[in-house]
């Protein structure tokens, strides 16, 4: 859907402002007296963080279900929403718009569509967590998502509103470029090669760095090589060579390594994109989230998540094409999981393990990663602070 946003405050007396609890409390607690004091809060966030889920969706951005999961001992857990991720100022304190069990569900109607909407969620006992739908629901830019929202193995959460993967932002409408200003990001990482930044170059919010890195430079697809690729196996080949390229390549690792340098140190969200936003971006994003500390499951599930942005897409492109083309090309217009094993293995047989990789591949030391995951972490580990 194409959205666009306005820039200001909480807004007071929404209009048709609708609510729905489902939980394991059962009915009638919606517009009940938050229990957690803004003291209480505090003191809480420097502990654990007690949820094991936490899901957002909409398809519109005005309608929302978010659904939890947290240790018993958490208590009750109260939903705040706010239109901006910081926590201080008067658009961080949000609006109470219900509560649920430690496990429990609800659904948020006609929210005003200009902003992005955060959920605090509130437990009476344990540290809060903030998440969001990760689709920016941008009808130029469909593989526009946060790369946050996701659980570590330790229990600590990626920080959502931080981190930007996408696809192509050549393309990007009046609206959807708005929407992308209202993110405040300070850089930009396009991660396409020299004549894909010629035929299209990025269309940016002012004041937003560009740092260009090449991942595949002059060893990347051209038209010669996609004319080669005659049956569905030829593609897939050539997807399962590219993602050990990502891996074996001088440019790539350069690539890699200047994007990494930049993410603990830049003050604003930071965005990085190819084309598709699913292959070079797809990697970028699955070597953060391992760095991070987010188990294999959950970054191939990510990984795979561009099928589905990106459907109405390449059903586009598809309708351009003679049925042949689309059969033997369907396999380099998606991904799948045996592309980013291939990376993965890639990195156990020429560094032996993913740690030496982040060391000797991409030069970030035990130092380099602890400003990561400071960065991008929220929450103690799991055997850590409050439970």
């Amino acid at each position: 859907m194409n959205r666009s946003r306005t820039r200001g405050g909480w807004r007071l007396g929404l209009v048709g402002f609708a609510i729905t609890v489902l939980s394991l409390t059962g009915a009638g607690t919606q517009f009940a007296t938050p229990i957690a004091t803004a003291s209480a809060r505090a003191a809480l966030n420097v502990g654990r963080i007690p949820f094991s889920r936490a899901d957002v969706e909409s398809h519109d951005g005005q309608a929302f279900a978010i659904a939890w999961s947290a240790d018993p001992g958490a208590g009750q857990v109260e939903v705040y929403a706010r239109s901006t991720v910081q926590s201080d100022g008067p658009e961080g304190v949000g609006r109470f718009i219900g509560r649920g069990a430690s496990t429990g569900r609800i659904a948020v109607t006609d929210l005003p569509p200009e902003n992005r909407w955060y959920f605090e969620l509130r437990p009476a006992r344990g540290a809060p967590l903030v998440t969001a739908d990760r689709s920016l629901h941008l009808a130029t830019a469909p593989n526009f998502r946060d790369i946050g929202g996701y659980r570590t193995l330790d229990g600590r959460w990626v920080k959502v509103g931080l981190v930007y993967r996408s696809d192509q932002l050549d393309r990007l409408s009046d609206a959807d470029l708005a929407t992308i200003g209202q993110l405040a990001p300070s850089l930009d990482v396009d991660l396409r090669t020299a004549a894909e930044r010629q035929r299209g170059p990025d269309r940016l919010p002012h004041g937003t760095e560009l740092l260009v890195a090449d991942v595949v430079g002059q060893a990347g697809p051209n038209a010669m090589t996609m004319a080669k690729i005659t049956s569905p196996g030829a593609a897939i080949d050539f997807l399962m060579a590219a993602n050990r390229q990502f891996v074996s390549l001088p440019s790539a690792r350069d690539a890699y390594a200047s994007l990494f340098a930049r993410l603990p140190s830049t003050s604003g969200p930071v965005v990085y994109h190819c084309s598709a936003g699913k292959d070079r971006t797809g990697w970028a994003t699955a070597v953060l989230l391992t760095a991070l500390g987010v188990p294999r499951r959950t970054v191939m599930a990510d990984y795979l998540a561009s099928n589905s942005y990106l459907a109405d897409k390449n059903l586009a492109a598809f309708s351009r094409m003679p049925p042949e083309a689309v059969s033997n090309l369907e396999p380099i217009f998606t991904v799948r999981a045996a592309y980013l094993d291939a990376a993965f293995d890639e990195v156990d047989r020429r560094y032996g393990s993913f740690d030496r990789y982040l060391r000797v591949g991409l030069g970030i030391d035990d130092e380099a990663l602890a400003r990561l995951r400071a960065r991008f972490l929220a929450g103690a580990p799991a055997h850590v602070g409050v439970r």
